[in-house]
């Protein structure tokens, strides 16, 4: 029996590191082999009605319980390493007597997380708020912001310094990547309150977070009272030492009574590896005294309000449409101020971006080009806008369609992107170099990948760009190549040609 909890550590580490290096891996290798992991995280399967996802996860869990918890879900897994740490650092006494004891469900406090969970998920997916907001309780998006604002950067310094020094020995075998490209000052205080929290409760609590906070803990753990397998307890062989309550991080083993809250249980198997007369063990035969304490039939009926509310809010909404793109490294602009936002093909329309994402900022870290960056505005807080001023997004590019879990962006393949309209170019003639001034440029029309843009002469004999709305795709090559604010004497500080995001997807 001790080897389950060998195996669940194995797994569990392979997990947590696939999915770090889906995060942190610019190059789209790792998506290529892990991008179902993340789409396998509850919430995120929910919001994309990712029925096959949904039904595995509803498998595992009737099958073996809360196994989700200490195998799949990251955030899940960060607080073990923490609690691991704990333990190292722990005095021999405290780590030789355990450092959990039983105590009480906080059943109420529970579901108040799950209800407030639903009421924003409703309110986001009825487009009154970002589902963003309810993605700050969603334990995977949580995780994901944590990675993206504190290991990316740090990671890709790392990949940039070696990819100079490689370059100055003439080696250029790798692609240098803007640390701070996923950087936001809002994204950066969430993911720090929520990396303060989960430390601090795992340090004192073990899995008190997921026992006490995480909405998706208490809709699992309402799912594991009819697992098939669970701890169970031999009271013939136990002799009442405690350990396995003691080592308990879920604090849901009653040594007195023989009874373990099977709620909160993660399956972490740490009580078998403490019990010396192998009085536990994780099967379907339920021994003498067993399992967990009458929970009231009221606990039931709100946790059902709960997720029915959730679940009968999750209503799919369905069309298709645009982008399009490239990379050069230029100086840095300003975006235009009142500018629509734009986003990725794939997420069909701004209200379906918004109704869906919760701000995991896995599409961020995975764009190559860094066009995406989280939004600071509360409509869509913390969630991708594209910014042409840093980057723009090539044709063939599909990397955040093909990751994102939760159903923001359908995943599309470069041809269909290529015919998705997600903005429309925008020519300000009066800070045009060539326009204005009359110098030669043309910069725009030239990396336009969808040539909607030509130079015409105007009535002064100077060059000015058009753009032709019905080839325009939105991809923001025109406005991450315009020199203006960089050239000559004009001193404007934003490129005299920009995108306005279409609200919309439609087809060229």
């Amino acid at each position: 029996m001790k080897l389950l909890k060998s195996l669940r550590v194995i797994l569990a580490a392979l997990s947590f590191a696939a999915i770090c290096l889906v995060f942190v891996d610019f190059t789209g290798m790792a998506a290529n082999y892990f991008s179902w992991l993340p789409k396998l995280q509850l919430v995120p399967a929910l919001l994309a009605a990712n029925v096959v996802a949904l039904g595995v996860l509803a498998a595992i869990t009737f099958v073996a319980g809360r196994v989700y918890c200490s195998v799949l879900c990251p955030l899940g897994i960060y607080q073990d390493i923490i609690n691991r740490l704990r333990q190292v650092f722990a005095s021999k006494k405290k780590r030789r007597l355990g450092l959990f004891r039983f105590e009480q469900a906080a059943t109420k406090l529970r579901l108040g997380f799950l209800i407030a969970f639903a009421i924003l998920l409703i309110l986001g997916l009825t487009g009154i708020i970002a589902s963003s907001i309810a993605g700050i309780l969603d334990p995977y998006s949580a995780f994901g912001r944590m990675v993206g604002q504190f290991i990316v950067p740090l990671w890709r310094s790392g990949i940039s310094a070696a990819a100079d020094s490689a370059a100055g020995h003439g080696y250029y075998i790798i692609d240098s990547y803007p640390a701070a490209a996923a950087f936001n000052i809002g994204v950066l205080i969430i993911a720090l309150i929520t990396l303060i929290v989960t430390t601090a409760m795992a340090w004192t609590g073990g899995r008190a977070y997921c026992n006490k906070v995480c909405p998706v803990g208490t809709i699992l753990g309402f799912l594991s009272h009819h697992a098939l397998l669970r701890v169970n307890i031999d009271t013939d062989r136990c002799n009442r030492c405690g350990s396995c309550g003691r080592k308990c991080k879920s604090k849901c083993i009653d040594t007195k009574n023989h009874t373990i809250d099977l709620s909160r249980c993660v399956a972490c198997m740490d009580c078998i590896g403490a019990c010396t007369q192998r009085a536990i063990s994780f099967s379907a035969k339920r021994k003498k005294m067993l399992s967990q304490p009458n929970t009231p039939d009221s606990t039931r009926r709100a946790f059902l309000v709960g997720t029915t509310i959730i679940a009968g809010s999750l209503a799919m909404r369905a069309a298709d449409k645009a982008t399009d793109g490239g990379l050069a490294p230029l100086k840095s602009k300003k975006r235009v101020d009142g500018a629509t936002p734009a986003v990725p093909a794939g997420a069909i329309s701004l209200a379906h971006l918004h109704s869906h994402c919760t701000a995991c900022q896995l599409c961020i870290s995975a764009c190559p080009n860094g066009v995406l960056k989280p939004s600071s505005g509360f409509g869509d807080f913390m969630q991708p806008v594209m910014v042409f001023t840093e980057g723009f997004c090539r044709p063939e590019c599909t990397a955040c369609a093909d990751i994102c879990p939760a159903g923001a962006i359908k995943p599309i393949d470069a041809e269909e992107k290529s015919t998705i309209k997600i903005g429309t170019a925008v020519v300000n003639p009066e800070i045009c170099i060539s326009a204005a001034y009359g110098q030669l440029c043309g910069n725009c029309a030239r990396h336009c990948p969808a040539d909607a843009i030509t130079m015409i002469k105007t009535e002064s004999g100077n060059m000015r760009p058009t753009v032709d709305e019905s080839r325009c795709i939105g991809c923001g090559a025109c406005e991450y190549h315009c020199p203006s604010g960089t050239a000559g004497q004009i001193s404007a500080e934003t490129a005299a040609i920009h995108v306005e995001g279409a609200t919309v997807h439609t087809s060229v």
